[in-house]
């Protein structure tokens, strides 16, 4: 994981903080779509999920607060990193996700593991008007903030994810700005001009 600390904002950044030559990443769109690579890529593809079945390539995504998942089905070898703010979970980004790897290698949900990064906590994930733009998350909704995290949970479930097999960092971006980037903890112009968290995984 890359955090304040590693001052990381370029692909050529994050690869030397990694000492890795082959990465893969995203032109991240808050979005649902999921693509499968298998070759070094440096934010070309517009999606918010990236998966690969490749030995040796480095994925990466991006951050300030969203959601952030490492997907990793370990028999058949497959990795898929997924970026989810509060857009990417109202448009379904982790079921998009999990259909993709259906589609690609006929993966089990049972099978998988899934690790989510630090992101807002359900007290900072405020909204101006929850009812109005995330009303499908009425039952994740307090007041005017929402909990993502437990929504995500649910929908891993949902998905066939066994509870037990889903890991979950206990950090607050926000909460804890002295350690991440965060947009609604006093980075936004920090993070507008490119500087962000970052997880990376390479299948080895």
């Amino acid at each position: 994981m890359l955090t304040k600390k590693d001052a990381v904002r370029t692909d050529e950044e994050i690869g030397n903080v990694l000492q890795s030559d082959h990465m893969a990443s995203l032109w991240q769109m808050h979005g649902n779509r999921t693509i499968v690579v298998r070759n070094a890529t440096s934010r070309t593809e517009q999606a918010d999920g990236i998966a690969t079945d490749v030995r040796g390539l480095t994925l990466t995504i991006r951050w300030a607060d969203c959601q952030n998942f490492l997907i990793l089905e370990p028999e058949k070898k497959i990795i898929c990193l997924v970026h989810a703010g509060w857009r990417g979970m109202k448009a379904k980004a982790l079921t998009s996700a999990f259909k993709t790897l259906k589609r690609e290698w006929g993966i089990d949900p049972k099978n998988i593991w899934v690790g989510a990064g630090p992101s807002l906590c359900r007290n900072c994930a405020e909204f101006s008007n929850p009812k109005n733009e995330l009303p499908d998350f009425s039952a994740f909704t307090k007041g005017n903030c929402i909990d993502l995290q437990v929504a995500a949970d649910a929908e891993l479930q949902t998905l066939g994810v066994r509870p037990e097999r889903i890991d979950r960092s206990p950090d607050c971006t926000k909460c804890h700005r002295e350690l991440y980037w965060t947009y609604r903890g006093g980075d936004r112009e920090k993070v507008k001009e490119g500087w962000s968290n970052g997880l990376a995984v390479t299948l080895k």
